[in-house]
């Protein structure tokens, strides 16, 4: 595996502690910071008079490493918590993917951080080493230095955990904290819960891309849920579509090599360019999004469905004779489909005609917009 995608991984295990850090400690005096003064911050809350925050004692470090963690790696980690300005005070905690193998209290581990410190002596100003080095060597004894490294590594704590159990955790907090409202649809407390990762994700894309440190506050997260629950629910399903589209065209590129997909054939007749053909199937992918939410614990999939085939039945009987699949399709697509769930969207609504143009539909609901050639 390449060091390119090993260092992204890296970044996406230190997101996914971060949001599941914070889920699991949101409170009103507490402020998460992404890329703060260490990998994750947790700061105490106050007040001031111009209602900004204010960190305060005990504030709490977070690094986190992805695969092994050697020694070396190790001293980087203690450096980086000695250099915050309350290390005598804060708290200290390393998430990683695998178990240390080695006993970070052994006396030849102690050895080996203290050397690399004292070492930072001959290092490059903007090293860890030379800034642990200038700020504990110039003003304490060797015995005091060693008591700070034995001090922070007697008081820190270590978590392993893999990605998949991050990611477990994440789902299992979001839907007991967050989704209790959702009493039908269990899809719908998967898509509430990806897409509160979504919202959060693309806010530390926006700090990061400005060159700044993300920080989540309580209120903020809030309204992160207070948005993604009126979004999705029992009862709606509002989504981006613009966004949502993007994502969908490398689908839609791949769909298209797969020239005996019976939705691109009857779309081909309807009108053979590649332009309409894509985005129609834009359209059937929102739809399946959608259908997959709701198709289970209830029965409003399958109205939305029944209705949409009455309205094909109906376009027939009314254009009569021998229609094109221009008129058919036209004619049909226009037809509102009744839903208090789905949308009222002509993307969803022409994404549920499409789907039912599709080779696995039942017989007595599937949709043809012209006869095909043999």
């Amino acid at each position: 595996m390449s060091e390119g995608i090993i260092a992204q991984y890296g970044f996406l295990f230190q997101r996914y502690v971060f949001i599941d850090t914070a889920i699991s400690h949101a409170s009103m005096d507490l402020f998460f910071t992404y890329e703060g003064v260490d990998d994750i911050d947790v700061n105490n809350a106050t007040v001031d008079e111009d209602i900004a925050l204010v960190s305060t004692p005990k504030n709490t470090y977070l690094q986190v490493k992805s695969g092994t963690v050697s020694k070396e790696c190790w001293a980087k980690v203690l450096g980086n918590w000695i250099l915050t300005d309350d290390y005598e005070e804060g708290a200290f905690e390393l998430i990683c993917e695998n178990e240390l193998e080695f006993d970070i209290s052994d006396e030849n581990t102690i050895e080996t951080v203290y050397k690399y410190f004292e070492n930072g002596s001959k290092k490059d100003k903007r090293a860890i080493a030379k800034k642990v080095y200038e700020k504990l060597f110039r003003n304490n004894s060797e015995d005091g230095v060693r008591k700070v490294i034995n001090d922070i590594t007697t008081g820190c704590s270590i978590r392993v955990c893999s990605m998949d159990s991050i990611m477990e955790s994440l789902n299992q907090k979001i839907s007991e904290t967050y989704c209790t409202d959702i009493k039908i649809y269990e899809r719908a407390k998967q898509s509430r819960t990806e897409r509160l990762l979504e919202y959060l994700m693309t806010e530390i894309d926006a700090a990061i891309r400005d060159k700044n440190r993300y920080t989540l506050t309580f209120q903020r997260l809030m309204d992160i849920v207070g948005k993604v629950k009126n979004e999705i629910s029992d009862e709606k399903y509002i989504v981006d579509t613009s966004d949502i589209k993007k994502k969908k065209k490398k689908e839609v590129e791949a769909l298209l090599k797969d020239s005996d997909l019976r939705e691109i054939r009857q779309l081909r007749l309807v009108k053979n360019d590649p332009g309409f053909i894509a985005r129609e199937l834009v359209n059937e992918l929102l739809y399946k999004d959608f259908r997959d939410v709701y198709e289970e614990g209830g029965i409003e999939v399958s109205n939305i469905e029944d209705d949409a085939h009455t309205n094909y039945q109906d376009t027939m009987i009314e254009l009569d004779g021998n229609p094109t699949p221009k008129d058919v399709f036209v004619n049909t697509t226009k037809k509102e489909i009744h839903s208090s769930i789905m949308p009222d969207s002509p993307i969803y609504r022409n994404g549920c005609y499409v789907y039912l143009t599709g080779e696995e539909i039942d017989d007595e609901k599937q949709i043809t917009w012209g006869v095909e050639n043999e």
